[in-house]
């Protein structure tokens, strides 16, 4: 486990101030973690804000000119991420979906070895028996219960930027592709509305509770209203295909995801093309106190991630190696 130099804070000058952690086991760092980080180090100066993930280094670029300790560790090495976690308060939880509950485990273990007192945990739209992927968020949540932590479980639609892995298609050839038609509508909401969520539980945790019903955009879209929003804002036609699955789950492996885990996100797509996604809601609505950032204005307002300069676009963004390529 290491400590970067620069903008890192000496743990001794932040002993006396709250530490909140966000942990993860990827350095895709692009974003809720990377958004929330932002937010907390406008709202609450005082607190010391630490990233902790396998090649902090690399990924702790993203927040260079913020004050985030990074701190690396090593998944095959437990005791690396306890050290990781020391002094932390509150832990944002970024379990991965492949090998969910193993790694979830770990977290949690490594969580109570360092005495964390509070977890706000990323979970998913659906129940258990509804998709292969819900059924481990369900176990993971039956772990988080009995680690006797504080702890938000918060169910999440799809994230609007996921469609940043497709930069380079759109940018080269004008299209984009997920594993669903045209037409079926899916929920979302944007990283940005809900770290602004996670901070409001990080920051006073007995005045939001984030678990209970969907935090998304109060509307559903399709694919087929995206394509039209990027037409829009590129100025030239973009088109939707529907994804192969065998495209799909080859997209997911070229950044190393196993095919087993590749099969539970297909499942989840699947679950939403032939039953329906869960159900927009009001209520990220309600605790933001403002209307959540729909389709059409995130699409707009990051109209520089779809032309030709996207890589040198100001967005957080994936590496470029792990974005889709035609199909």
């Amino acid at each position: 486990m290491t400590t970067s130099p620069g903008t890192t804070r000496p743990d001794s000058a932040a002993a006396s101030t709250r530490v909140v952690t966000v942990l993860g086991a990827t350095r895709n760092f692009f974003k809720v973690g990377h958004y929330t980080l932002r937010r907390l180090a406008v709202a609450a100066p005082d607190l010391t804000l630490r990233l902790a993930i396998p090649e902090a280094q690399a990924a702790g670029r993203a927040v260079r000119d913020v004050d985030v300790q990074l701190r690396d560790w090593d998944l095959a090495d437990p005791r690396s991420l306890v050290a990781a976690l020391a002094g932390t308060d509150t832990m944002l939880m970024v379990p991965p979906i492949d090998r969910r509950v193993e790694i979830g485990g770990l977290y949690l273990r490594a969580a109570q070895r360092a005495g964390v007192r509070q977890i706000v945990c990323l979970g998913i739209q659906f129940a258990p028996g509804q998709c292969a992927m819900a059924d481990e968020a369900a176990t993971l949540e039956s772990l988080l219960v009995a680690s006797g932590i504080a702890f938000d479980l918060v169910r999440l639609p799809m994230f609007l930027e996921n469609l940043l892995y497709q930069c380079q298609s759109i940018a080269q050839n004008g299209t984009f592709t997920f594993p669903i038609g045209a037409d079926v509508p899916f929920s979302y909401i944007t990283c940005d509305d809900a770290a602004e969520l996670f901070c409001r539980k990080i920051l006073d945790p007995g005045s939001v509770d984030l678990s209970g019903a969907l935090m998304s955009h109060a509307a559903q879209a399709t694919c087929g209203q995206w394509a039209e929003a990027l037409s829009d804002v590129c100025g030239r036609q973009v088109t939707f295909a529907r994804q192969s699955a065998e495209h799909f789950i080859t997209s997911l492996a070229r950044y190393g995801m196993r095919p087993e885990a590749a099969a539970q996100v297909l499942g989840l797509w699947e679950r939403i093309g032939t039953y329906g996604d869960a159900s927009a809601t009001r209520t990220a609505e309600t605790l933001l106190g403002r209307p959540t950032t729909d389709l059409t204005t995130w699409t707009t307002e990051r109209a520089c991630c779809f032309g030709t300069g996207f890589l040198s676009c100001p967005h957080p963004h994936p590496p470029v190696q792990h974005m889709f390529g035609p199909a």
